[in-house]
């Protein structure tokens, strides 16, 4: 094998291992960001709080929370369903009559 597919594999190894670190830090991240939703829904941050109403000032880092954004659900609105349905075939018709333009988005990498 030469040098350049070493160089490659070593490349891969290294991303595996990074993507590795990163779930791990992921889920520590997500357990506690969940853990001080509680702290700030009971008022215990209330003393860090700047004058914008989410924002946290500690130790020279601000912190904003954010209770997550709203969604709607349309289960009980039959004429949008109806309208999403038509809106389905009316773009894949467009696509398939070549009408719309394909777009490639940024390439990325997946490590399971």
């Amino acid at each position: 094998m030469d040098t350049y597919q070493n160089t490659a594999e070593d490349l891969l190894r290294e991303l595996a291992q990074l993507k590795s670190q990163q779930r791990a830090i992921d889920a520590a991240i997500k357990v506690a960001q969940e853990r001080l939703s509680s702290h700030v829904d009971n008022g215990d941050l209330d003393h860090l709080k700047t004058d914008a109403e989410s924002t946290f000032r500690f130790e020279e880092t601000n912190f904003i929370y954010s209770p997550g954004r709203v969604s709607w659900n349309y289960d009980g609105c039959e004429d949008v369903q109806i309208a999403a349905e038509n809106l389905k075939e009316l773009q894949g018709a467009a696509q398939g009559a070549g009408l719309a333009t394909r777009k490639q988005g940024k390439p990325f990498w997946s490590v399971r």
